[in-house]
């Protein structure tokens, strides 16, 4: 891409600003762009849809980011480092069979009672990155929701249909 914008700096000199090929931020906005679009209406899909899709876009940026590869309970342990480092909550592995794990202290539902499911965002996000870096393993459900009311949201991982 060679795209140039002219502008002026604060000292009154003439810069110029380069497009690069790939940035984490610029692919960001791109995302929430798209998926404010798409959450307003101008695609088909429930409430709960349109939130996995949007987390799973997100999921695909950050998979470029995750090392393990192949084995499902090393991927859900580097998300849930990920997890915990960026402030989002605390992930922990509860069982392997069937698969599944819990998030406590949601940072986007801790403390909200609505009688309700709430984490179809981290449904796809999780969902993206196992499928990127496990191949096709399954989908996540969220079986347990602090808007529920309950201690903590819980996931199982689903397996794949056999073909």
């Amino acid at each position: 891409m060679d795209l140039k914008m002219a502008g002026k700096s604060s000292e009154g000199t003439a810069h110029q600003i380069q497009a690069r090929e790939y940035d984490e931020v610029a692919e960001s906005i791109k995302v929430t762009m798209k998926a404010l679009k798409d959450y307003f209406g101008l695609k088909s899909g429930t409430q709960e849809h349109r939130l996995r899709v949007i987390g799973s876009e997100f999921g695909h940026m950050v998979s470029r980011n995750i090392a393990s590869e192949g084995n499902t309970g090393q991927i859900l342990k580097e998300v849930g480092s990920f997890w915990t480092h960026y402030g989002l909550g605390e992930m922990k592995l509860e069982g392997t069979e069937p698969l599944t794990f819990t998030m406590r202290d949601c940072y986007d539902c801790i403390g909200a009672i609505s009688g309700e499911t709430l984490c179809a965002f981290k449904e796809g996000f999780i969902n993206a990155i196992l499928n990127d870096k496990g191949g096709r393993i399954g989908t996540i459900k969220e079986t347990e929701c602090c808007g529920t009311g309950a201690e903590t949201c819980r996931f199982t991982v689903l397996p794949a249909p056999l073909e």
